[in-house]
């Protein structure tokens, strides 16, 4: 026969190693799922009616891939970005974005996820296995998600040192803005629509900040990306990406629909929406010329031309805002032309006169040996804007092409 005393200690006993082991077993969890993970396989055995289509679910397996990196015990990246929808003035509707990282827990051997968006916690998914390089999740449908541990083969040549983006806006109210950063922190923006900032500012973000876009951008292996992506739908937006090292324009994509690669498209909102978090201060409208107002350059000769993505358009743009005004006698052997965005389509409470047409009018003609810009005016006098360089000979990765019949 036991004794009482003896009973109480056994079962104290047993009851510490139960959780002394328990406490353990969900340490050793939150240590193996630390790092990056990509999804491997998915929908095995998977019922048809079993996915939710909601695209605020963090879990939901979209078209492209599906990746989380978990940052510590209590925070994850999940490559979904989070949104708030905001009415600011009662008709235009805007994105406030909240980011890609957010809370998780491991509750039972079931993985759980915040959602930012609508602020609950998600159903979550059972951990059916968890090792230093291999993670299964079954949601309650059965479906089960195969991630492998993944470890991102970062370029470190080149680095670059200015990066330009442009969002052209769809047939809706996608935030149409152009942004340049550099390596010394220095930010312009132009909000056109869609935005809680419209029209253009100047800002700083730290060294470090820039770092992290920058080496977001680079996980993408941006040299070796194709110049072009398109979706095969219509009326959604063109994101264009320009990147430079030491002042030469090392790549420009073009990606219409989001359909770039996965790491791509995940580096986005981190300089798209930059604008929404940090300080920026409103440049003075009249150090704006209003003959700069412009969209889309295009130069031509000929039967040769040469049509500028929006970001770098924009770049350019902003190397003629803070050229010099000259007197100077040069070969004017490209003509330069510009167009409006007309992608996005206001309702007529809207039309606000957000493009300056009339400024856009003045402009008759534009001609230029790629450094020096000679603006014919209508009713005024010509004016030359030196931008110290030449913008065709020293990005050789932007190539003139043959006219198309109806160019």
């Amino acid at each position: 026969m036991i004794h009482t005393g003896r009973l109480s200690k056994l079962i104290i006993l047993i009851f510490c190693s139960t959780f002394i082991l328990t406490a353990c077993k969900q340490k050793s969890k939150k240590d193996l799922i630390i790092g990056n993970w990509r999804l491997l396989k998915e929908k095995i055995n998977e019922p048809t009616d079993s996915v939710t289509s909601d695209p605020s679910d963090p879990f939901d397996i979209p078209d492209r891939g599906t990746a989380y990196t978990f940052i510590n015990d209590s925070l994850v990246d999940t490559r979904t970005e989070y949104y708030k929808i905001i009415r600011p003035n009662g008709r235009r509707r805007e994105f406030q974005f909240i980011g890609t990282q957010t809370k998780y827990k491991i509750t039972n051997d079931t993985l759980k996820i915040y959602d930012l968006t609508d602020s609950i916690w998600g159903d979550g998914r059972k951990i059916a296995k968890l090792t230093s390089d291999s993670l299964i999740l079954v949601g309650a449908g059965g479906q089960r998600q195969v991630f492998l541990k993944h470890e991102y083969n970062i370029d470190s040549n080149p680095e670059f040192d200015q990066i330009s983006l442009s969002t052209s806006g769809c047939y809706g109210s996608c935030p149409i803005i152009n942004i340049i950063i550099d390596s010394t922190g220095y930010v312009l923006f132009y909000g056109e629509m869609y935005v809680s900032k419209i029209g253009f500012y100047e800002g700083q973000i730290s060294k470090d900040k820039f770092n992290a876009i920058e080496k977001e951008f680079r996980k993408a292996k941006i040299l070796d990306l194709k110049k072009e992506y398109s979706a095969s739908w219509t009326d959604d937006e063109t994101i264009t990406t320009t990147f430079l090292k030491q002042g030469e324009i090392k790549k420009s994509i073009e990606d219409y629909g989001r359909t770039g690669p996965d790491e791509l498209v995940w580096a986005y909102p981190s300089l798209r929406y930059l604008f929404q978090n940090i300080a920026l201060e409103k440049i003075d409208s009249t150090k704006i010329p209003p003959y700069l107002n412009l969209h889309f350059f295009r130069f031509e000769k000929g039967d040769q031309i040469l049509s500028l993505t929006q970001s770098e358009s924009f770049l350019l743009w902003n190397y003629l805002r803070k050229g010099s005004l000259v007197q100077a006698n040069f070969d004017g052997k490209y003509k330069m032309n510009f167009t409006r965005n007309y992608t996005w389509a206001p309702s007529y409470d809207e039309l606000d006169n957000a493009y300056n047409e009339q400024a856009e009018n003045k402009v008759k003609n534009i001609v230029t040996d790629g450094r020096y810009y000679t603006f014919i005016l209508h009713g005024q006098q010509p004016l030359t804007i030196d931008i110290g360089f030449d913008f065709l000979t020293q990005n050789k990765k932007i190539n003139f092409r043959k006219k198309k019949e109806y160019e």
